[in-house]
């Protein structure tokens, strides 16, 4: 019944795109990749490029590749690259070290090389769509590479600029690490509490989106809709995000790349 009802929205929303002034795109998110599993991401590509025609952009949310090799990284640009409309990459912890000689420099650059020069070569960056902006939040650790995030006060003072220069839009911050709480300490953002004061300094951002927690959880937090994706490896799940961009809503639906795969 569960995958019948998942069937019939996503018929739904093949046939009935998004409507005017509102901005569509896929968030993927835990990928993964490794030599073993790239075809699942190659499934993925053929399939969005297929069913879906009014798409804004593509995010893939971190931990894009299993182990900090450039050869996965080149694996994983060379698959998205087909995508066919603009996509966006942020960083994981398991992306970056240097000591394995991928570190976040050498990373964005190769991204933007592959993917083009609209995309940023830094980890913190922003676009924009319409009168949305997204602003994207690294916070990942590439010296001693661990499961939590760590975002340092420049990056928190970056974010409390950004955030006072579209005072007047409304903001998606997207980034690896959610700001909901999880019974692994471990997992959790590094005093999470300098982040929120910052977040309570302004009234225009509209939600979160994140993944690492491989769960897939939704939860306002204050005036702020936090949006956690189920990871991709494994179950090849990923999520529609449509943003009405006059009133801010947020609509959100979690797919399967397996099940829209089988049974349409």
């Amino acid at each position: 019944m569960k995958k019948l009802l998942v069937l019939f929205l996503l018929l739904i929303n093949f046939y009935f795109p998004a409507a005017a002034g509102n901005i569509k795109f896929i968030q993927v998110t835990d990928v993964h990749l490794t030599k073993e599993n790239a075809q699942y991401l190659k499934d993925f590509v053929d399939n969005i490029n297929s069913s879906y025609t009014d798409l804004d952009f593509v995010i893939f949310t971190g931990d894009n590749i299993d182990k900090p090799k450039f050869d996965d990284l080149e694996t994983f640009l060379s698959i998205v690259k087909n995508i066919k409309v603009k996509k966006y990459v942020l960083l994981g912890n398991h992306d970056v070290s240097k000591n394995q000689k991928l570190d976040k420099q050498l990373y964005m650059k190769t991204v933007r090389k592959e993917l083009g020069l609209y995309h940023s070569k830094t980890p913190n960056y922003v676009f924009v769509k319409d009168n949305v902006v997204f602003v994207v939040m690294d916070g990942v650790k590439e010296v001693i590479p661990g499961p939590g995030g760590y975002f340092k006060q420049s990056e928190l003072d970056w974010l409390d600029k950004t955030l006072s220069k579209y005072g007047k839009n409304k903001v998606v911050i997207i980034q690896h690490f959610p700001l909901l709480t999880t019974k692994s300490v471990n997992h959790s953002i590094y005093k999470e509490e300098e982040y929120l004061k910052v977040l309570d300094k302004h009234s225009n951002v509209i939600a979160v989106i994140s993944g690492h927690y491989h769960q897939n959880r939704e939860e306002m937090k204050g005036n702020v809709y936090n949006i956690v994706t189920k990871n991709f490896c494994n179950n090849q799940y990923y999520k529609l995000i449509e943003i009405d961009s006059d009133t801010g809503m947020v609509y959100t639906m979690l797919n399967d790349n397996k099940l829209n795969e089988n049974e349409i």
